[in-house]
This record gives C-alpha cells, structure tokens and sequence, in this order.
C-alpha cells in the first residue's frame, strides 16, 4: 500500500493538498503546494516506512511529482 499524496485546484485558483480523500492544506499557491506535498510525502515515508508519491492534477492524466521509497 502507498500514500498518495494530490495536489488540486481549488476555489478561486487557489490549490489545496489531499491525502486520498482526506484535505490536508487548502489556499495555496502551486509552488507553495508542491513544495509542501513533497515535504509531507518525504516525511511520512521516512516515518512510517510506507511508500509516498505526490501528484499534480489538472489535466487528463496526473503528473507524477515525486516519489519516495517507490521502486
């Protein structure tokens, strides 16, 4: 099982995190985003040993951003 970590656009072109179903940080701009999902997925891999990938969503297919302890 890994943790997917999806970084979305909100209201008013502001971007949020998600951790499946679960918001994690709302009102973000993209950079602040994908700076903060990144360091969140690092973390949660290095605590818990889980895999972790981190994914931008927009368009037709997701961008994958980064993966941790993914092989």
């Amino acid at each position: 099982m890994k943790s997917v970590y999806s970084i979305c656009e909100g209201e008013g072109r502001q971007w949020c995190i998600t951790l499946g179903q679960q918001l994690v940080r709302s009102q973000l701009c993209p950079a602040a985003a994908i700076q903060l999902a990144r360091r969140l997925a690092r973390e949660h891999h290095h605590v818990t040993g889980v895999p972790a990938r981190v994914e931008f969503l927009g368009g037709k297919m997701a961008i994958v951003l980064g993966s941790y302890g993914v092989q």
